[in-house]
Formats: structure tokens, sequence, C-alpha cells
């Protein structure tokens, strides 16, 4: 029996930490798959318009073909879970089953067998790294690179590489967007915070000095962040 006299909680909804835990895994799951799902439309957007006229009708159509797949595996908003590494990495095949969308591409062209044996082999495998092999021959028979594999491929659970190409606007207005967004906030912040500061402390100009500071010292800190996260982001 604790001290307080209560029954921990039991049952299926389990204790408030395990609720708070669950909520939380509910939430970075939730920004995981958004932002991979931004992560493959931007890259998605800037390979379709790479220039292809090295290649000749046939892996043309193959790689429009694997682009197709990726645009489905995207719009299906599922991505693997890792729990095979301690540090972020790829993951070929995750715990729950869910291809990444390198190996959703080849299962989409049929090449089922090589997703087990890779996911089998070396499940964390960095497609940078693959020199030759089953892989690489894919690649090159899609029409695809080993670069723009690599670029497809983030890191999970909930690292994202993030690509030059910034969606419907170009970089320089995204990250304008993105600055305004910043320092508005931190402006916006700033006059509440004097104002709040100052009803408080009427008469003590010591301590409204030093609650000053601290909230400018806190939007300097805070402003920045929003603004990467704007930039992250972007539709």
């Amino acid at each position: 029996m604790p001290l307080t006299g209560r029954a921990e909680p039991t049952g299926p909804r389990g204790s408030l930490r395990q609720r708070l835990h669950a909520t939380l895994r509910v939430v970075l799951a939730w920004l995981t798959r958004h932002r991979v799902r931004e992560h493959l439309r931007r890259t998605e957007r800037a390979l379709r318009v790479a220039d292809t006229s090295h290649l000749d009708e046939e892996r043309h159509r193959r790689r429009m073909a694997a682009l197709d797949a990726l645009r489905a595996y995207r719009q299906q908003s599922a991505v693997p879970t890792n729990r095979s590494v301690p540090e972020r990495a790829p993951q070929f095949v995750g715990a729950d089953g869910v291809p990444c969308a390198v190996a959703a591409m080849l299962r989409a062209d049929g090449r089922t067998e090589l997703v087990k044996r890779v996911a089998a082999t070396d499940n964390a495998v960095r497609l940078e790294d693959v020199e030759d092999g089953p892989l690489v021959e894919w690649l090159d028979e899609t029409g695809l690179t080993r670069a723009e594999a690599a670029r497809i491929q983030p890191t999970y659970p909930s690292e994202v590489q993030f690509v030059t190409d910034c969606g419907p606007v170009g970089c320089a207005l995204a990250r304008t967007i993105a600055t305004v967004a910043g320092v508005g906030a931190a402006a916006v912040a700033e006059y509440v915070g004097y104002r709040l500061v100052g009803d408080r402390f009427p008469a003590n100009p010591l301590k409204r000095r030093a609650w000053l500071a601290y909230v400018t010292v806190l939007n300097l800190l805070l402003a920045p962040l929003l603004g990467v996260v704007v930039l992250a982001l972007f539709p």
C-alpha cells in the first residue's frame, strides 16, 4: 500500500506514467510520419524534374513507375520502426513489418525476394555505401542513381535529411517565411512578456529588469527553433 493510502492504478489503462508515455509515443510517431512524408514528397518532386535525357525509353518508363510507387507509399503515411539499432539508422523493413520507401519501390517492381534478403542480411543498410550487387543492378535497371536512392532513404525513427527542393515555392521564399515567423513570434512574445512583467512588478525595478532579461533570452532561443520547425514542415 502506498504511503498516500491510495492504490496504484491497475488494469488495462495502467498507471499515469504509462499513459503519459503512450501518449508521447503517439505524438512522436505522428511527427515522424509527417516529417518522413514531407521528405519523400520533396524528394519525389525533385527526382521527377531531374534531367533524364541519358536514359533510354525503357529505363525512363521504369523510373517513372518507381516514382509512382514512391508516391503511393508516401500517401499511405506508414514508416518503419527502428527497434534493432540504438541510434537513428535506416530500416529496410521495420520491426512492425513496414518497408522503407526504397523497399516499397522494390516490392512494387516485383522484387519481394530481394527485399527479404536485404532485410535478413543488412536491414540497416545505407544505400550510399552499397557499391555493387543486386541493389545497385536494380537501381541501374530502374534509371535511378545511388545518390538518388540515398536521397529517398531517411533514417528512422525520427530524423529526416531535408532535401534542397523546398516544395511549391523557392527555398529563398521558404526561408524568408520561416524567418518572419520566428521573428514575429519573438516580437509578440517580447511585447506580451514586457506587459506581464510590468504588471507583475510595478514597484520593483530590479526584479522587473531581471525578468525582462530572462524573457528576452528565452525568446532569442525559441525564435530560431520556431523558424527551423516552420522550414522543416513547410508544405
